[in-house]
């Protein structure tokens, strides 16, 4: 009975098969001369020993199972979500880049509060509650109304607006890595390849007012100063709003648009998404783009602070945009703003606003910004001038101030359209933000005439004609409807 105290012992005859130990499993095995009584038992010891592997089998699969990383799968979700999915993707893209870049991923699962801290007000800022307020109705308000209560607030929403941002975001960086050194006027070395040692490059360490190996980067490096000329006053802080405009043209009308007039048949952002004036969250977009480009970070940080830099992108944003919001209504930041347009749109018109908290205490040089960006001065900086749409990288003085276009009525509630102009005289930001963002397309014509030149400046088909002292200048003319309107002989 030898073998049936060694097969006891045994703990899995299949792995002797396995293993080609065979003669240990023949000895388990009884003899020819074994009883039947011998056999039996046997036969009862493998059926306990089945039994046996078979349990601890389960139980090791539990393990298993338990330890395996969970997926979220699409189809997990309910097909009266998954039916949105086209739409929320569409505006979702259109938030990243123009309203929101780092979106709070608890306030995204919350609903709308019954009276929200108005988004386009200064007021959002005063505390972190007008904050999360006013940052819900601004997402309910860009988001098209039949979704808020079927699809907003849910995780679905949630994973699929941080997904189409991320995705987005990555695409644009990637094709701007092509193109960085015409709108750099650098090398394009630099940024085609991503790890290129750009902190050792003389020309960007002043851009960014740096110098040495150890380099502390500042929320407001002389790249957003015309001229590179860091200002202590920051009285001109966005002045070099070139930058900004050829990143914006770029990613909304492609990287060949920085060279020629885009095609008007292809599936541009700008066309996908009505857009046709920049607001101040595209504004501080851009501005974190350009700091990023130039970084010696190779990814763009999901959490937002860069791994080799350690710049807090997330906290640039978000003073940034404050900055810009708090100050829309300010003599400069319309000239930036109307400068932008005319660059990356061929028109000049108003725009949007929006955004989170930051870590970093930049409180004294945001103050400092928004008090010398209060000063109003008749100097011949206040001139408007109109810069060549497609011109090479130019830095102008950033108070050119410019009369602001009329504004447009909103068009059906959720649809984020407007159909009429509206002239509101005194139109602050906040309602700026909201008319502005997709609107019907305006067309600037001048005629070609000898003796005479009108330049006639319409908006959707309702505006003034001005008469102006001009000749030889072409039409320009921007999607949607064409009017014109009467001419004056000057």
């Amino acid at each position: 009975m030898s073998h049936l105290s060694a097969r006891v012992s045994d703990d899995d005859s299949d792995s002797d098969w396995d293993e080609g130990n065979t003669d240990q499993v023949s000895n388990n095995i009884p003899g020819p001369n074994a009883s039947k009584g011998e056999l039996m038992e046997r036969c009862k010891l493998e059926v306990q020993q089945l039994r046996a592997d078979n349990r601890a089998l389960k139980e090791k699969n539990k393990v298993l199972v338990s330890e395996k990383p969970k997926r979220k799968r699409r189809v997990e979700a309910p097909d009266a979500l998954v039916a949105h999915e086209q739409t929320i993707s569409l505006y979702a893209r259109k938030y990243g880049m123009t309203v929101e870049m780092f979106p709070d991923s608890e306030l995204l699962i919350k609903k709308r509060p019954d009276s929200p801290t108005p988004f386009n007000s200064a007021d959002r800022y005063k505390t972190s509650a007008t904050q999360e307020s006013a940052f819900l109705d601004e997402l309910y308000t860009h988001f098209p109304e039949r979704i808020h209560e079927t699809v907003m607030g849910s995780e679905y929403f949630k994973d699929l607006v941080h997904k189409c941002i991320a995705d987005a975001r990555s695409n644009e960086i990637k094709k701007l890595r092509g193109i960085a050194g015409d709108i750099f006027e650098l090398p394009g070395k630099y940024f085609a390849n991503a790890s290129y040692d750009r902190a050792a490059i003389v020309d960007i360490q002043k851009m960014f007012g740096v110098s040495g190996k150890t380099q502390t980067y500042k929320i407001f490096p002389p790249l957003l100063f015309p001229s590179l000329q860091e200002d202590t006053t920051l009285k001109t802080v966005f002045g070099n709003w070139t930058l900004f405009a050829k990143i914006l043209r770029a990613s909304l009308y492609g990287v060949t648009s920085l060279h020629q007039e885009p095609c008007g048949g292809s599936k541009t952002n700008a066309r996908k998404w009505s857009l046709q004036q920049v607001t101040p969250g595209s504004i501080a977009w851009a501005a974190v783009i350009v700091i990023f480009l130039l970084s010696p970070d190779t990814e763009f940080p999901g959490s937002g602070v860069g791994k080799s830099s350690t710049i807090n992108y997330k906290d640039l944003f978000f003073q940034y945009k404050k900055l810009l919001i708090t100050k829309w209504e300010t003599k400069r930041i319309k000239t930036i703003v109307t400068n932008i347009n005319r660059y990356v749109f061929g028109a000049a018109k108003l725009s949007t606003s929006m955004d989170p908290a930051g870590a970093e205490d930049f409180s004294e040089e945001i103050n400092r910004a928004m008090l010398a960006l209060d000063m109003d001065t008749d100097s011949e900086e206040d001139t408007p001038v109109t810069p060549p749409v497609l011109s090479a990288l130019s830095v102008l003085p950033s108070a050119i101030s410019a009369s602001p276009a009329p504004s447009l009525a909103p068009g059906p509630e959720g649809s984020n359209l407007v159909t009429q102009p509206v002239i509101h005289p005194d139109e602050s930001v906040s309602r700026a933000v909201i008319r502005t963002n997709d609107s019907n397309t305006s067309v600037n014509a001048v005629a070609n005439n000898a003796d005479e030149a009108d330049d006639d400046r319409m908006e959707s088909g309702g505006g003034r004609a001005k008469a102006k002292n001009t000749r030889g200048r072409k039409v320009v003319a921007m999607q949607g409807p064409t009017r014109r309107g009467r001419s004056h002989k000057v």
